[in-house]
């Protein structure tokens, strides 16, 4: 079950790097605009902590696009979790 969430976390986490990265954002400063510390931006990133709904909607807000766009792929991580 910890692996499950793990590979679920690093997934929204990348989403999220990804989407950050390609708006030209610092992470800082989409941590500001979102209202949340930089530090726990930092950990979603990297996949050592999963989002809750409220903080997916902030960030998406911010990145432009809707909260499912942050949760791409996360069908896929809990397909190769189970067959595993």
């Amino acid at each position: 079950m910890q692996n499950l969430s793990n590979a679920i976390a690093e997934r929204i986490g990348g989403n999220i790097r990804e989407r950050r990265e390609r708006l030209l954002f610092a992470i800082d400063e989409l941590a500001r605009r979102a209202g949340l510390e930089e530090h726990t931006l930092w950990r979603i990133e990297r996949g050592t902590m999963t989002p809750s709904v409220l903080v997916l909607v902030q960030l998406a807000a911010v990145l432009e696009c809707r909260p499912g766009d942050l949760l791409q792929g996360v069908s896929a991580s809990l397909g190769d979790e189970v067959q595993s």
